[in-house]
């Protein structure tokens, strides 16, 4: 970790600190565009919510079967997905009767949003909650936010108001918390240098997020239920060219989401 890495993350500390959330017993859904985003973005907050007595229930939107396309067949991935995905539930207090998929395709979700959000309408009317979580605003990947336009305009259609808490995932993939990307040439190096020195050692960056969760003491109850994820996290025997999440940018990706917070956006209601 650079020493510029660690500022950040100590400005990180300090901020969530005083956003973290008290009250975690309320009932709620986690909404996640792939399996394994629901373990990334709220694995600590599930944990804890679970241990505070609440009911936690967690939706998969897509099946995840393209996250390896080139090196294994969509319908044996996505059985490989599913069974890893009601392990690592399982690893963080889930029930299997309280996981649910959608099965729509991995990174087809654009053309299937009129789908998804009626199918999210319907689950949504047979299981209300108190708080949903979604994928942030700020992710790029279309499923991640879909995910979430699908889960608004699903709650607008049923008039209902519950608490939101957007997560992020790809957010963290950028600079200072993983190396700069190579290429772009000088230019993108310089807009990417630009975003330290304009962000006030994280205030602008962290106000886009307004809630925190401690989740250290649950850290290693988290890091248990991602390794479920064996897909995205281990390479097969003889397979060194799979890739995997300890890989992705140079393994600081990862660190991310097992700093002592994880962190929520609310969008205005």
């Amino acid at each position: 970790m650079t020493w510029l890495q660690s500022l950040y993350r100590k400005r990180f500390e300090q901020v969530m600190a005083a956003r973290s959330l008290t009250d975690l017993s309320q009932s709620a859904i986690v909404f996640a565009p792939h399996p394994d985003d629901e373990t990334l973005g709220c694995g600590g907050t599930i944990l804890r919510k679970k241990a505070a007595g609440a009911a936690v229930k967690i939706v998969f939107v897509t099946d995840g079967s393209r996250s390896h396309a080139a090196l294994m067949a969509e319908a044996e991935l996505r059985t490989v997905r599913e069974r890893e995905a009601l392990a690592a539930a399982a690893a963080l207090g889930i029930a299997a009767t309280d996981v649910t998929f959608l099965g729509f395709g991995d990174g087809r979700l654009t053309e299937n949003l009129t789908a998804a959000i009626e199918k999210i309408r319907e689950f949504l009317q047979e299981n209300p909650a108190a708080e949903i979580f979604i994928p942030s605003h700020l992710e790029t990947p279309p499923d991640h936010a879909l995910t979430g336009q699908a889960v608004l305009a699903a709650l607008a259609q049923l008039s209902l108001t519950p608490d939101i808490y957007a997560y992020p995932i790809w957010y963290w993939h950028q600079w200072p918390w993983v190396p700069l990307r190579k290429g772009g040439g000088k230019r993108k190096f310089l807009e990417q240098l630009k975003t330290i020195f304009t962000s006030k050692l994280g205030t602008t960056i962290f106000s886009d997020f307004q809630h925190a969760v401690h989740i250290q003491p649950v850290l290693s109850q988290k890091r248990a239920a991602l390794n479920q994820h064996a897909s995205q996290m281990r390479k097969p025997e003889a397979m060194p060219q799979w890739p995997t999440l300890t890989e992705v940018g140079q393994g600081d990706f990862l660190d991310c989401f097992f700093q002592n917070y994880e962190i929520f956006h609310s969008p205005p209601k």
